[in-house]
């Protein structure tokens, strides 16, 4: 017990989010490792087995997941959420990893260069195919032998380069989980070539061959010249960049021409503008509606 009248700073310790354990797994797809985060509530599963919330960018994203994922089990759903991170201290490596892992193969005239950053490689960017393959062919089965999980209800969330990434599973493999979240969805990567795969992806809503339960959401603020520039950029060249993202212009009008489909009963698009809210304040609230819409009946 700490007394606060006295001066000697007390003896500390790290910090843990709460029914939360991590391990390192090496993908045999990929050779590269990954650091994995688990939340199972501190309650009996129902009788399928938790609903399980996989979180990318697990090292930012899984410690708000899991506490929202902790209040929901109390008054809604007890779930699991399984974030996927890097197992390193450092957040510029997060990054660096985080390019190659959340990005579809590109091209190089696709791969975009930014003033005040090191120039992307080829190799740098693309392995979002190998990710996927890591989540569903060796993790899921991982965690569905060492908990009870329910195989149905399983969901994806990703922001920013993330949600590309989800869109790009949704496009590509919808029949993977039952829910896609894409939250801030980076479209604009490779000139929208993500689009591409978005009228196969629409047949087989329309003919009733998939079911996908999909969130998109966005900040309103994220076409607005921000509080903080990036740095070493000024506000001219921010702007010039926002424009040519087109944030929520790409998450709008996708969202618009996916939510006029018609399809069978599980088909299901909805759609989210945080108001006021821009790229880097948009991350807490999203999880948490992605929470909500996953876990809904």
């Amino acid at each position: 017990m700490l007394d606060a009248a006295n001066d000697v700073a007390p003896k500390t310790e790290p910090a843990t989010v709460p029914w939360s354990t991590q391990f390192d797994l090496i993908s045999r797809v990929s050779g590269r490792t990954y650091r994995i985060f688990v939340f199972q509530p501190p309650i009996p599963p129902p009788e399928t087995g938790y609903p399980v919330v996989t979180v990318l960018d697990g090292n930012m994203t899984f410690p708000i997941a899991a506490a929202m994922a902790a209040t929901y089990a109390w008054s809604a759903c007890p779930a699991m959420v399984v974030g996927v991170g890097y197992a390193s201290g450092n957040p510029a490596e997060w990054m660096v990893a985080r390019l190659k892992d959340l990005t579809p193969a590109t091209p190089p005239e696709g791969i975009p260069q930014r003033k005040g950053l090191p120039p992307l490689a080829p190799e740098g960017v693309g392995g979002a195919d190998e990710l996927h393959r890591f989540l569903t062919e060796e993790l899921r089965p991982l965690i569905a032998k060492a908990h009870e999980v329910d195989p149905d209800r399983q969901a994806l969330f990703g922001y920013s380069l993330a949600g590309l990434f989800v869109l790009h599973v949704l496009f590509r493999q919808p029949e993977a989980y039952r829910t896609f979240a894409a939250a801030s969805p980076s479209i604009w990567w490779n000139e929208c070539a993500l689009l591409d795969d978005e009228a196969r992806f629409v047949r087989a809503v329309k003919c009733g061959a998939t079911q996908p339960r999909v969130l998109i959401s966005v900040g309103t603020k994220e076409q607005t010249l921000p509080r903080r520039l990036p740095p070493g950029m000024t506000a001219e060249e921010t702007m010039a960049l926002l424009d040519e993202g087109r944030m929520v212009d790409n998450a709008w009008e996708l969202s618009e021409r996916l939510g006029k489909l018609e399809g069978g009963d599980g088909w299901e698009l909805s759609f989210h503008a945080f108001e006021d809210e821009d790229h880097l304040t948009c991350l807490a609230a999203s999880v948490g509606r992605a929470l909500d819409f996953a876990l809904r009946d």
